[in-house]
């Protein structure tokens, strides 16, 4: 039975932090209140939980893993505020919430960014491949961090080794803390607004995208622009057609770094 269990943690792609310096520090940067609401993706055996419970006013947490379902209903048991969604992460709708805090699973970062895109929360308190992390701090101009700084202030809180988990990863592992911007706050931010307005119609082509995108940021500033002007501008940037006639979500890390250079 063990052997299978452990099976299908490796299956989920799940890695328990069990090193007590490291599940502090992850307390301790989640500054927990007893008014807030907080959500914890993928709770496991529930040792953080109940810290958490304690701590908020209401806790939920998504878990996908049935076979962790008897050490979750003894955290509902102890703790009222409790309650519990079994489901992805990905595919569960994530209540409002005053603070995310999850150990990602690797596999799901991009597409787990991303629907936080559309969640109603204030801060998220995150553990991460470190390479994601340091790719967000850096500002490489790939898709995923252009993504993620175009939608929150990033900070990272340490680096983890992998020895602080069971199973242990093959990588390092990074605590970061994200913040969501609010978009009139980029109104003089150019390229990180032009960014941000593609990433939420990723199913448009560049060019209907970007046409879009030039007129929204200049009604940012109580001025109009024409479609025809949006035109003229985006084939000053002189991108390729090929390009242009893609979607935003068929984009290469290549193309992304090319719009990025042209958008001043």
């Amino acid at each position: 039975m063990e052997e299978e269990f452990v099976n299908d943690i490796n299956y989920l792609d799940q890695h328990f932090l069990i090193d007590k310096s490291i599940i502090n520090a992850f307390i301790d940067a989640s500054n927990l209140r007893i008014d807030e609401n907080v959500v914890e993706i993928g709770p496991g055996k529930g040792e953080i939980s109940d810290t958490i419970a304690r701590r908020v006013n209401h806790l939920t947490c998504i878990e996908i893993d049935r076979n962790l379902e008897p050490f979750i209903n003894v955290l509902k048991d102890k703790h009222s505020n409790v309650d519990v969604i079994y489901g992805s992460a990905l595919s569960v709708f994530i209540p409002e919430c005053d603070k995310i805090i999850s150990a990602l699973p690797y596999s799901i970062t991009e597409p787990f960014i991303e629907k936080l895109l559309r969640c109603d929360f204030k801060e998220a308190i995150l553990i991460v491949g470190k390479r994601f992390a340091d790719n967000v701090i850096e500002k490489k101009l790939n898709k995923l961090a252009l993504l993620t700084n175009s939608f929150f202030r990033v900070e990272k809180i340490m680096d983890i080794a992998p020895d602080a988990f069971d199973p242990m990863p093959r990588v390092m592992s990074s605590m970061i803390r994200l913040i969501p911007i609010k978009r009139e706050e980029l109104n003089l931010n150019f390229r990180k607004f032009i960014i941000r307005e593609l990433f939420f119609y990723r199913d448009r082509k560049l060019k209907n995208n970007l046409m879009e995108a030039l007129i929204e940021f200049v009604k940012l500033h109580d001025k109009k622009m024409t479609k025809k002007e949006s035109k003229s501008i985006i084939e000053g940037y002189n991108l390729p057609k090929e390009m242009l006639n893609k979607r935003i979500e068929n984009l290469s890390n290549e193309e992304y770094e090319i719009l990025y250079n042209v958008l001043k």
